[in-house]
């Protein structure tokens, strides 16, 4: 759980808190969850944060915030190479059809804020609006720099990510694309991986007005340049299977129903997956693993 506000001062400017709970409150705080302050122009076009800041500034899942995925957990890559929360600075801005972000960060971080003891981080990003075969549309292209000091403990151990990802839509149906690659350090493993997500919004206004009915699909395939480079999700595949492989497929169906826009809504979603080449510490010797996993729940925030 999370607990925080945040509030607008001087017309543009805006502070931000938000705080981490345990879930059985013994303790009940954890640490901080987020904590800045953003400042952007009357015109909206340009906007600076600094503080703690949420990564959700590469690629596609990953930029998309928690509160707003159309699933009920991020892929197997994205979840694997992206960092949680950092401290640092980050801008972004707007012109026309072209937009853009960068971002320098620690690359150390602790409950609350940092030392800066771990080296540093770099983002860079860019898009621009390209329908494609799509009645609108907008392809993106993100890196990520780590310098991969040996005290890092804010990213993983990855020196260069690079996503390459499209969001198109025609009416209705959406179908967002993504292409990551991540360049390992300290002897972890190079990875690669697909994401094709389709989203079809087949009903509105079913109960109350303003509600809606969405299918949502997803398939996602990793490779790991090594061997065991790849590890099952924490959420929820370690339930189901453990141990770390080189090749990964998976295929997610789910049924969101919102409520209240992305502020409540409803979310359940089955998921087939299959990794290659697998050692785990009750199984050693190199196998295959398959399994299925379904999840039902609620988001809300208010």
């Amino acid at each position: 759980m999370y607990f925080g506000f945040n509030s607008k001062f001087l017309q543009q400017f805006t502070f931000e808190l938000q705080i981490s709970l345990n879930d059985d409150f013994n303790p009940t705080y954890e640490g901080l969850y987020d904590a800045f302050i953003k400042w952007e122009t009357s015109t909206k076009d340009f906007e600076v944060s600094v503080g703690r800041l949420d990564y959700v500034y590469t690629g596609l899942e990953r930029s998309t915030s928690s509160k707003k995925i159309k699933t009920m957990e991020r892929a197997l890559v994205v979840n694997q190479v992206m960092p949680g929360e950092v401290i640092g600075l980050y801008a972004e801005g707007n012109r026309g059809n072209f937009s853009y972000q960068s971002g320098l960060f620690s690359g150390s971080i602790e409950d609350e804020f940092t030392d800066f003891s771990g080296g540093f981080a770099a983002l860079l990003g860019v898009a621009y609006k390209m329908p494609l075969f799509y009645k609108k549309g907008t392809l993106h292209l993100d890196v990520l720099y780590n310098n991969a000091d040996p005290d890092n403990n804010a990213f993983e151990p990855y020196e260069h990510i690079i996503s390459l990802w499209h969001q198109g839509q025609v009416g209705p149906f959406e179908i967002d694309t993504d292409i990551t690659t991540a360049a390992g350090t300290d002897g972890q493993s190079d990875l690669f991986g697909i994401t094709v997500l389709p989203t079809y919004d087949f009903a509105r206004n079913l109960i109350i007005q303003g509600d809606k009915m969405q299918l949502s699909l997803r398939y996602h395939y990793a490779k790991s340049s090594d061997n065991y480079g790849l590890q099952l999700g924490k959420r929820y595949e370690q339930k189901v299977a453990s141990g770390s492989g080189d090749s990964y497929n998976s295929y997610y169906m789910g049924l969101n129903y919102s409520i209240y826009q992305q502020k409540l809504k409803l979310m359940s979603g089955l998921e087939y997956f299959d990794m290659k080449n697998v050692s785990a510490d009750d199984n050693p010797t190199p196998h295959n693993v398959t399994g299925w996993s379904f999840i039902s729940g609620i988001r809300l925030y208010f």
